[in-house]
């Protein structure tokens, strides 16, 4: 598939955290942190406006050769304004104790040291899934990195393999894995550090 891979314009903000929270509508992860399927989108669509409007966020989208959107990441610096927090509360109103969790258990799961980038966000099409976009969105920020000797960390909703797309692009464990309330979720902890961009494919 022939993909432009852009940055996000902030006039687009409410069009990808709505992508993004329609991406995330069946997720097992955001099942639990929402649990009724009538508020999920809203909230997640909510919290993500939050992280797209964060000063320091990096966003890309992909786009097909039409021009419409298929993909999508989010990704939060190390030291980002820990207010985002107090400001997702907010919106995620009677779901605040779920997003509350994750946030104390991603904190006691990041690396100590900065600077490092987060992914925080990643959804590509489901129709069009397994042909490269998502791969496309990690490579063009994952350059971006390794050309300033950044490295990168996440938090994946799926279990962590050899087959993974992480994997490919050098990701490894990074503690142990997060359960939350009675392993009804899980987050796997993923580092990568920086690498030459010509030893990444």
């Amino acid at each position: 598939m022939t993909l432009t891979i852009r940055q996000l314009k902030s006039e687009e903000i409410s069009d990808v955290a709505s992508f993004i929270a329609t991406g995330y509508q069946e997720d097992v992860f955001f099942k639990w942190v929402v649990p009724s399927d009538e508020d999920r989108h809203s909230v997640v669509n909510a919290y993500y406006k939050i992280y797209l409007g964060a000063e320091g966020a990096m966003a890309y989208v992909a786009e097909d050769t039409n021009g419409a959107m298929v993909g999508a990441s989010v990704w939060l610096p190390h030291d980002v304004d820990t207010s985002i927090y107090d400001d997702i509360e907010q919106v995620a109103g009677s779901y605040a104790p779920q997003f509350q969790a994750v946030a104390n258990a991603s904190h006691d799961s990041v690396p100590a040291d900065g600077p490092f980038y987060e992914l925080v966000g990643f959804v590509t099409r489901k129709d069009l899934q397994g042909q490269g976009i998502g791969y496309q969105l990690l490579k063009a920020h994952l350059d971006a990195m390794d050309e300033k000797g950044i490295p990168t960390y996440l938090e994946a909703s799926t279990p962590f393999h050899e087959r993974s797309i992480y994997r490919k692009f050098g990701y490894d464990h990074h503690g142990d894995t997060i359960a939350f309330e009675n392993d009804a979720a899980f987050l796997y902890p993923l580092y990568r550090p920086a690498k030459r961009i010509d030893k990444l494919c």
